[in-house]
């Protein structure tokens, strides 16, 4: 049976505090995705380093997961040198405190989002949950963070938060290139219809940016969203003949979208 939407529920925002399982696989020859249940963030391997995108949720465990991923793949966790955030939300700010203190970590976020995250905590009565570094760089549609050899296109995709962004950057599987796209806030805000509306916008100008730069790879932050853990158990155990599941081709990639827009309408 093909399911209509993605099940996402009270339960699943619950899952994203548990910190008792993590899993993670080598997706690309230069990507990494750590997850636990229901959250995921990933490692990419560059020139210039290790760039960690989104970290989870604020806990020293998933700052060891990742770490732990980085070390069995065989990369060095001392490369780590840049910390990209999509949106000012706990479960994706994450571990930063830990890369800023061990690794030195330049951190990335929209402006608009690191003044909702000071105005507006998720959790205004657990500190614990709070951002507590500081974001060394705002960016905003049209930059590009260069990582040595790599690029990341940064774009506007408002709506989730005030000022969420999501990414596109070049992957290579056994050598071939492809263009990831990561989509930084699957669903509308609550309760807010302006939010609503502009959060359509941000998908359909998404979708049209992923187009013109041939995107073929989609990527999510959650694994609700795209049978997340079914696909790393795949790659896990993917064996070289075997295609990548997370190359979509470009009409895939198109027909993957389609999946915001019916959690919108939704």
């Amino acid at each position: 049976m093909i399911k209509e939407k993605p099940d996402f529920d009270y339960n699943s925002i619950k899952r994203m505090e548990d910190m008792s399982w993590f899993t993670y696989a080598q997706i690309f020859d230069d990507l990494l995705i750590v997850a636990q249940r229901e959250t995921n963030c990933f490692v990419w391997k560059t020139s210039d380093g290790l760039v960690v995108i989104d970290g989870i949720w604020p806990k020293e465990e998933a700052y060891q997961a990742i770490i732990r991923a980085i070390t069995e793949t065989g990369w060095d966790p001392d490369t780590i040198n840049k910390f990209v955030i999509t949106h000012g939300h706990v479960d994706h700010a994450g571990c930063g405190r830990w890369l800023v203190e061990n690794h030195h970590a330049t951190t990335y976020l929209s402006k608009t989002d690191d003044l909702f995250w000071r105005e507006h905590p998720t959790k205004p009565d657990r500190p614990e949950t709070w951002k507590d570094f500081e974001i060394d760089c705002y960016v905003k549609e049209g930059d590009r963070i260069v990582c040595g050899d790599k690029e990341i296109t940064v774009i506007d995709t408002p709506g989730h938060t005030p000022g969420c962004l999501s990414y596109i950057f070049p992957v290579t599987d056994q050598g071939v290139k492809h263009m990831a796209a990561l989509f930084g806030g699957t669903t509308p805000p609550r309760n807010n219809e302006e939010g609503v509306k502009v959060q359509k916008r941000s998908i359909e100008h998404f979708i049209q940016i992923g187009k013109e730069m041939g995107v073929d790879v989609a990527l999510t932050n959650h694994t609700a969203f795209d049978n997340g853990l079914e696909r790393i158990a795949y790659s896990r155990k993917r064996l070289a003949y075997l295609p990548n599941i997370y190359v979509l081709g470009k009409e895939g990639f198109e027909r993957f979208c389609q999946m915001y827009r019916i959690i919108m309408e939704a």
